[in-house]
């Protein structure tokens, strides 16, 4: 077994060699060579590829002080190397070599580059940088989508300069896969290749370098077939030919998602051939050739940057399950405590069904494992042991069996309003009916039956139901347009949300459980603390409705439904469009206008409501002397807060992008 402090201190040791080896513009020295199997007589060269590539695999490590200054040095170089297209060259700009052996911009060299910023800041590559970036790309496509030529040259280039290459299509493609962008024309390069195991390009000397670069982002169903290939490559010290190949292929299994279980001896191998604190310089490209002779590009730099990568990734790797087994007996007993009442719920629940008649236990258990199945974060069946969990010592009191009921209640509650949502929006199964009004029955005993009578317990319960249906009542009554065959009528008055709480009333039975934990412990209706718990509610369900608006205005409006965002975009809609056109009206023309105004005149502000409401919800939760623990309940805004700050950010850089593409 590799000593975790090997590993350091080899990193270690490598990360200084990069800063006695980095210049003081922020680049590497680039040796080229003739003798594919040495560098000792060597050219030293100016060239951005090798500070890219340091850069991107210095992103893997572990920051330091001394890691973050070569990575903000080097970024700086390669942002003073781009060209105002965003596209960058294989030589330094300016440099000597640049004018004795000029090359056009490439887009290996400029893919390559952004990954490396992308991973270091994802600022750097805003909207204005990714439009230049997609007409480069345009310009330079073989067909529509992909794969893209090389060079950035004119169409009546000559004809070496129109190449399409197996190696810059995998940069490509993993740059474009960090902006989450996927194209099924670069995976069918790829398999193409995996299947004639043909990893070649004119511009690299072995496999490695290619089979590493397709690692960054192809995640089809070809991977064993690669890491078949490449341990076939494999010699018996548990090394492909050098240092330098020998880290590509570790890095590139683990970027394939194989374990550390059977690299040992090639991290031993590497841990040894970097003794003196830095590795030796190998062939990783080709440089252009002089009097008709080839010539091999490397740099010591370079192949320290790859080994730390690859010693990096097995050390995070290996100390995986050492990490799980040291962090997680501190919680062993509140996990326990989670998923025995979570299996206590979920089975009582599946208890509760077997008791019914086949037709309907059918029914019900269908339901039951779909919510169940949905329910990723667990909130639906745990939110009152998680309200339990933030009282810390206030709720030790709590039973386990009254979390369970809690629970239960909510649970039914969920699966009963999916239900009934269905049939408020015309789109009702009549066979899930009894389902749902089963759900209720029992979610009302419980609620009636969990805490006595003077508790005031009940009382609040009928207010809250009262309040859901007829918020219910109101959506109905208010939301809805007539729309046939895609044609509609814009109403008159549209509905007016206000300050929404009315979308939030719809779902305020998800407050019950913690609600009845606080009433449990003495609060009432009147308390400070029951009404700074009902605020939170009614400000993180209004978040949470607002962000779901926000992305099925579009397919509401369709089935005749305007919610909290259609109405806002319709409104706008009619303010600028002339009266005799808003009759009747074909929704499918009118979208287009529709999507832009929605883009650029309503969705900041319901973002920018989302974001207030999460901290109104976080306010109104600290204001609760009992919770002593608040993170925990906080934690349910996260989500509703980064989608809205997402939305807001991919806006504007959308805006940025239209900007930059239409220069």
């Amino acid at each position: 077994m590799i000593k975790a402090q090997s590993i350091d201190k080899s990193i270690n040791k490598g990360v200084d060699s990069l800063v006695k080896n980095q210049l003081k513009d922020g680049s590497f020295l680039s040796l080229s060579s003739f003798n594919p199997k040495g560098f000792s007589k060597v050219r030293k060269y100016h060239s951005t590829f090798p500070a890219s590539l340091i850069l991107s695999s210095l992103n893997t490590l572990k920051e330091t002080p001394r890691t973050q200054e070569i990575k903000r040095k080097t970024a700086d170089f390669l942002l003073s190397q781009k060209s105002e297209h965003w596209s960058f060259n294989y030589w330094k700009r300016d440099s000597e070599e640049s004018k004795i052996m000029p090359y056009p911009d490439d887009l290996d060299d400029t893919a390559c580059a952004l990954a490396a910023l992308f991973k270091y800041s994802p600022k750097i590559i805003d909207g204005a940088a990714m439009g230049k970036f997609i007409m480069t790309l345009t310009a330079l496509e073989e067909k529509e989508g992909g794969p893209y030529r090389t060079w950035l040259v004119r169409p009546d280039a000559e004809e070496v300069w129109q190449d399409v290459d197996l190696a810059v299509n995998s940069n490509i493609a993993y740059f474009l896969s960090l902006q989450d962008v996927s194209l099924d024309n670069f995976n069918t390069l790829i398999e193409r290749a995996i299947d004639d195991r043909n990893y070649s390009s004119p511009y690299y000397p072995s496999e490695y370098p290619i089979i590493y670069f397709i690692s960054r982002f192809y995640r089809g169903d070809k991977i064993q077939k690669i890491i078949d290939f490449l341990l076939s490559k494999q010699d018996g010290d548990g090394k492909w030919d050098n240092p330098l190949n020998t880290a590509l292929v570790i890095s590139a299994f683990f970027n394939f998602g194989f374990g550390p279980d059977k690299l040992e001896k090639s991290i031993s191998y590497l841990i040894k051939k970097g003794q003196p604190g830095f590795w030796m310089p190998y062939v990783f490209c080709i440089d252009p050739a002089i009097k008709g002779r080839k010539y091999y590009a490397g740099s010591s730099a370079l192949t320290t940057a790859f080994c730390l990568e690859a010693l990096e990734k097995y050390l995070n790797s290996s100390q995986d399950k050492k990490i799980i087994r040291k962090t997680v007996p501190v919680k062993t007993e509140e996990i326990k405590e989670q998923t025995k009442i979570y299996n206590s719920i979920s089975q009582e629940a599946i208890k509760r069904c077997s008791e019914l008649n086949q037709d309907l236990k059918k029914q019900v258990l269908n339901q039951l494992a779909r919510t169940l199945k949905k329910n990723k974060d667990k909130q639906i069946v745990l939110l009152p042991y998680f309200f339990k969990t933030a009282l810390v010592k206030n709720g030790e009191n709590i039973s386990g069996q009254k979390l369970k009921l809690l629970g239960l209640a909510n649970l039914y509650g969920w699966i009963a309003y999916t239900i009934y949502d269905d049939f408020l929006d015309d789109e009702g199964e009549p066979k899930l009916l009894s389902v749902a009004n089963l759900m209720l029955r029992d979610l009302t005993t419980i609620f009636n039956n969990v805490l006595p009578p003077e508790s005031g317990f009940h009382t609040f319960f009928h207010q809250i139901m009262d309040a859901l249906d007829a918020a219910n009542t109101w959506e109905v009554n208010n939301c809805r347009i007539d729309i046939r065959n895609n044609q509609l009528k814009i109403p008159n008055t549209l509905p007016n949300y206000g300050n929404f709480t009315k979308i939030a009333e719809r779902s305020l039975g998800h407050m019950l459980g913690p609600t009845a934990i606080l009433f449990s412990l003495g609060y009432t209706e009147k308390s400070s603390e029951i009404k700074n718990l009902t605020s939170f509610f009614k400000h993180y369900l209004t978040a949470r409705q607002l962000n779901d608006d926000a992305h099925d205005w579009e397919e509401d409006i369709k089935k005749g439904h305007i919610n909290s965002v259609g109405s806002a975009v319709l409104r706008k809609w009619r303010e600028m469009t002339p009266f005799k056109k808003q009759k009747e009206i074909n929704i499918l023309k009118i979208m287009p206008d529709l999507q832009k105004i929605s883009w650029q005149e309503v969705m900041p502000g319901i973002c920018q409501n989302v974001l207030k409401q999460t901290e109104l919800a976080k306010k109104s939760l600290l204001k609760i002397p009992p919770i002593s623990n608040p993170s925990i309940m906080v934690d349910l805004l996260v989500p509703v807060r980064r989608s809205a700050e997402k939305a807001l950010t991919e806006r504007e850089e959308a805006i940025k992008f239209l900007k930059a593409y239409n220069v």
